[in-house]
């Protein structure tokens, strides 16, 4: 057992607890569970050399498997609250290891389209969605700290694996690249789940934050009835339709530049790996902002510090529009590195102040339909206009409307300062009570 680092649960800062090790463990999942998805954009000057097909049947791949991601992100979240998070990283990882094998192998579009887009895009929804939620149940106090170090995890997958993947493609070919990465990511994210633990009562403990007089929550999974009742509250506020049409917005803002940088930049004159180096470095600029953003959303206010972080990822776009000075990718990479890592840190904050400690995985999942489809929009939308118009700013342009139009949906969103729900905890007492009278 490792030392108390300060004073324990009643101070504001770090203290030894298992919590910890389900940050890790959630963060080692999506950094190597969501790499192959955010690296896509190496993938589409090899393909189209290798195949001859076009951009925009390339990027359709990318669209159908945000898309499918984006069906299956409800479900996926509901399985989470039901059977816990362990099952589902089970059963996803499994799905994953088929994609990534079968992608190996294509020969045609179509089974491009089939086993990236359709079996990656279901893997990547069963265990991913329920990874937020899951952390969430393991803090009852000082959750942007939990949650920016898990944000962070988002910006250290990409920034490493981008030149990785591309160095490989490159040098061993398709077919080895992808059956040594889906072999390799496979053997490290059954090690992480071997040690994940749903609750804190799975290893004695109380959640993280926990102080001596508050009421203490239930160590069972949720009960199926009170978990449908619970997501019909939600479903009432306007908080839970339009948090997911901000992340359909913020996600159109960056899927575009995540997609497509890498072949505006090698249709410039840069090669494949250097034109990955754009991507590494604001991936790795972003780092920082995914780790601070939901702790400044819980001292600065959730709302503020989200529509700045908006307008900091569409502005910067504006100059792959407009600018062709010397040194532009790296000046952009820096810029958009700082607004892109901020866009999506508040939400945890966000699902947190509204609907309390209720179980999120569905909530969550909805949310993630509305990202999965900007996803897939911003991913698709660079290549059939790069055929049209053998350029790339129209895309952009749409790149930079979204995130602004995120930004004005976030002042619309309703005052976080008091729960929109009943209180998840002494509903669950309350049920507890009357099912034990009943029998």
């Amino acid at each position: 057992m490792l030392k108390t680092i300060i004073k324990g649960p009643g101070s504001n800062t770090f203290y030894w607890h298992y919590a910890w090790v389900i940050v890790v463990i959630i963060a080692g999942m999506q950094i190597v569970g969501s790499s192959i998805r955010m690296a896509f954009g190496v993938f589409i000057d090899p393909l189209q050399a290798q195949f001859g097909w076009s951009q925009g049947g390339i990027g359709f791949a990318y669209a159908i498997c945000s898309m499918v991601s984006a069906v299956v992100a409800p479900w996926a979240g509901n399985l989470g609250d039901r059977f816990g998070a362990k099952k589902s990283m089970l059963v996803g990882i499994f799905v994953y290891l088929i994609g990534m094998l079968a992608t190996a192998f294509v020969k045609d579009l179509w089974q491009f389209w089939l086993t990236y887009g359709v079996i990656l895009g279901i893997a990547q929804a069963i265990f991913l969605v329920p990874l937020i939620p899951a952390a969430m149940i393991w803090f009852r106090r000082h959750l942007g700290l939990a949650m920016g170090l898990i944000m962070a995890s988002w910006g250290v997958g990409p920034a490493l694996a981008t030149p990785l993947v591309a160095f490989m493609i490159q040098t061993f070919g398709w077919t080895f690249a992808f059956v040594s990465i889906g072999i390799a990511s496979t053997l490290m994210m059954l090690a992480l789940v071997s040690v994940f633990k749903n609750r804190p009562a799975d290893v004695g403990a109380l959640a993280y934050g926990t102080l001596k007089n508050d009421p203490p929550f239930s160590d069972k999974l949720p009960p199926a009835i009170l978990l449908d009742e619970f997501k019909g509250h939600m479903k009432k506020t306007a908080a839970y339709w339009n948090m997911s049409s901000i992340h359909f917005l913020g996600c159109v803002g960056h899927a575009v530049i995540l997609i497509w940088i890498i072949p505006m930049a090698t249709s410039k004159g840069m090669s494949a790996i250097d034109a990955s180096l754009i991507f590494t470095l604001f991936s790795a600029v972003s780092i920082v902002t995914r780790l601070t953003t939901p702790v400044l959303c819980e001292r600065l206010g959730v709302r503020t510090v989200m529509t700045v972080f908006y307008i900091l990822q569409g502005a910067p776009v504006l100059l792959l529009i407009f600018s062709s000075m010397d040194g532009v990718f790296l000046i952009f990479a820096v810029s958009f590195g700082v607004g892109y890592g901020g866009e999506t840190g508040g939400f945890p904050i966000l699902n947190r102040k509204y609907f309390g400690h209720a179980p999120m995985g569905g909530a969550h999942g909805f949310q993630m339909l509305g990202a999965g489809i900007g996803m897939a929009l911003g991913g698709w939308v660079g290549g059939p206009v790069f055929d049209i118009f053998d350029s790339y700013n129209a895309a952009f342009a749409i790149s930079v409307v979204a995130s602004f139009a995120g930004a004005v949906s976030i002042l619309l969103l309703e005052n976080p300062a008091k729960l929109l729900i009943p209180d998840w905890r002494k509903a669950e007492e309350e049920f507890e009570q009357n099912l034990k009278i009943a029998t």
